[in-house]
């Protein structure tokens, strides 16, 4: 006889360590650049350049880029702006770690301030999030029947499972990652201000982002949908002390290209902000009023496919001895991938500091986790929104301010049957946001978060990877009793008995006349010796 088998392929994490990274220098003001009287804002973005797996760690590598709007008063221009970067290099432990497979770090810019030194340097500090891992994969044959020789399926022309064999199956459910990729999605757009508008002289500062992301399997790989939000601040030809600001949204739809993908599969993608430029330049009339607009984004993909099938648990024979290599297997199984949205509304309470503002130019925020616990049927998240509102004032020494506003939340992602054990990503994105100025003291927001966890939970087995058949012992089997009493005990199952006494299930229930496999504390049975099989 011959053990039919399944390969199944496994991956699961092998390590992972979560760091938080504090990137700090002073920088210099270009000698181009006028002295720094007051800092407006600051907007920095992480890049990770190389991530190199060693021996029980991590060597990554990157860039912390910031752009500085500042207010000078000793100049024609009051608002001013700098660019700089904070290259770093840092050594992760992480236990476990092997050279040469292929590691992933999902990164967070928690925060990123700047103060002023003096008129002519400043210092920056960001604060990065690194969640790093490196996963392990396996290829196991698995058991799910056993047939006769390959012989005499030959001349049988067919696959059966021999006389006198008693098998025993379950279920198992895998997630295989079946495609796994990085790529990169540029968005290119082009857009015109308003008639209202007047040209540009000089572009001041901008700020790019995403909202209403969505991935999507399609026939041709992995569709991605979503708007790329625009904000300019510039100064007019016109009027070199007065400012101008222009915002739009620009929608955006292509396709990443993946090959050996199905609609029915499963996907997780990180998506993570790249490169990010805005520029002007002249129209057919010769005037500075098209934008040429250009953002990449990091794309981390994963495809998963979910697979059940019947697996051999168990198998005895009534003819000979059967010898069973068992191996445990460890898979992966997804649990659910659950997307939720949390609606917030909050006033903010101006200070007397923030002057008399006229209008809000421009509203960003960070979305930052503190607490994750996972509770029955669940995870259980607390964090913040840390709001930044750019804002023009009456003030001429003070035409531009920032409010500054941290909004609480809290958020149950439904997870049924979650275990403490279970492995899980959580991803966050902010959907919408909406600020309006109500009055001289206050300002009402209203935000639609975006939630994504899916889980994973580990599921352990023993499978079957190799049968031996012997003969039996003759002399012991003569000595057996024809017929035999039996009085069940705690534990015993139908199959117990029928393995121990070498007798098939179906002889067991005919015998005994038995609708079903139920057995209970003090039953009596009648086994009969089986001799199917026996020369």
């Amino acid at each position: 006889m011959e053990l039919l088998t399944k390969r199944i392929e496994t991956n699961r994490r092998k390590c992972h360590s979560d760091m938080q990274l504090t990137l700090e220098d002073d920088i210099n003001v270009p000698d181009v650049k006028p002295d720094i009287e007051q800092i407006i804002k600051v907007c920095g973005e992480i890049q990770l350049n190389t991530i190199t797996p060693e021996k029980d760690r991590l060597t990554v590598a990157g860039v912390l880029s910031f752009r500085l709007l500042y207010l000078c008063e000793n100049d024609i221009r009051q608002i001013h702006t700098m660019n700089g970067q904070l290259p770093f290099e840092e050594n992760i432990n992480m236990e476990g770690a092997e050279p040469g497979r292929e590691a992933t770090c999902h990164y967070e810019l928690e925060d990123c301030q700047c103060s002023l030194i003096n008129s002519r340097k400043i210092s920056i500090r960001g604060i990065v999030s690194l969640h790093c891992c490196q996963e392990t994969g396996a290829s196991l044959p698995v058991g799910i029947g056993i047939t006769a020789d390959s012989t005499m399926q030959e001349a049988l022309d067919d696959t059966f499972c021999p006389e006198g064999i008693e098998q025993q199956f379950a279920s198992m459910a895998i997630t295989s990652c079946v495609v796994s990729k990085k790529d990169l999605f540029r968005i290119k757009e082009e857009t015109v201000l308003p008639k209202g508008k007047p040209n540009c002289d000089s572009l001041l500062y901008y700020e790019l982002s995403t909202t209403g992301l969505s991935t999507r399997v399609v026939e041709e790989g992995l569709r991605i949908t979503g708007d790329l939000l625009v904000f300019v601040l510039y100064l007019p030809e016109e009027d070199e002390r007065s400012i101008e600001y222009f915002e739009t949204e620009l929608p955006f739809d292509d396709t990443i290209q993946c090959s050996d993908v199905t609609e029915d599969m499963i996907t997780d993608v990180c998506i993570t902000p790249g490169k990010k430029l805005v520029e002007f330049r002249q129209d057919e009339d010769g005037e500075n009023r098209v934008l040429d607009i250009e953002m990449s984004l990091h794309l981390d993909i994963r495809f998963f496919k979910e697979e059940r099938f019947d697996y051999l648990k168990d198998a005895y024979a009534t003819n000979c001895n059967l010898k069973l290599t068992k191996e445990p297997s460890d898979t992966r199984q997804l649990r659910v991938k659950n997307q939720s949205s949390v609606r917030i509304a909050d006033r903010i309470k101006l200070e007397e500091d923030h002057g008399e503002i006229t209008q809000i130019c421009n509203s960003t925020g960070a979305i930052r986790i503190d607490e994750e616990q996972i509770t029955e049927d669940g995870i259980e998240i607390e964090g913040v929104v840390d709001l930044q509102l750019l804002c023009l004032t009456e003030d001429p020494l003070r035409p531009l301010i920032v409010v500054e506003q941290s909004i609480p939340f809290q958020h149950r992602i439904e997870v049924r049957g979650i275990l403490e054990t279970d492995d899980y990503e959580l991803q966050t994105d902010i959907s919408s946001m909406n600020a309006i100025l109500l009055d001289r003291e206050e300002i009402e927001i209203k935000m639609v978060l975006n939630l994504c966890a899916i889980v994973f939970t580990e599921n352990h087995a023993e499978v079957i990877t190799s049968i031996e058949e012997s003969p039996l012992d003759m002399t012991e089997f003569q000595n057996m009793p024809g017929l035999i009493g039996y009085i069940v005990n705690e534990g015993d199952t139908l199959w117990s008995i029928g393995k121990q006494y070498h007798a098939t299930l179906d002889s067991v229930r005919d015998l005994n006349h038995l609708e079903n496999d139920t057995l209970h504390l003090g039953d009596k049975l009648l086994l009969m010796k089986q001799t199917e099989g026996l020369l």
